[in-house]
């Protein structure tokens, strides 16, 4: 049996807190880091309003969509490059084996 008495370490804040206060002190404290689910922003609990802001939210959500577009897009000409590479090895063998075919 543990007692409710020990303190604890608060992972944002660093104070030392009652066991049987902590549990309400991490889901108030302003210091926590919190990691928004749609654009994968860290932040802390007290600058919600000034830094994870929903604007901020849709444009890091929009930069990343970019970055991945801009990665997508690389990798197509890169494949792209790899078929055509393919079709002249594929075309040389059909020459060589018409070549030695006759």
């Amino acid at each position: 049996m543990e007692c409710d008495y020990q303190f604890q370490q608060c992972t944002g804040c660093q104070s030392e807190i009652l066991k049987k206060d902590f549990d309400n002190h991490q889901n108030n404290c302003v210091s926590i880091k919190l990691t928004c689910e749609d654009c994968q922003l860290v932040y802390r609990r007290g600058d919600a309003t000034t830094k994870h802001t929903e604007n901020i939210c849709l444009r890091e959500q929009v930069r990343k969509l970019r970055d991945e577009t801009k990665e997508n897009k690389r990798m197509m000409q890169e494949l792209t490059c790899q078929l055509n590479e393919i079709d002249k090895w594929k075309s040389s063998y059909n020459t060589i084996t018409d070549c030695i075919n006759n």
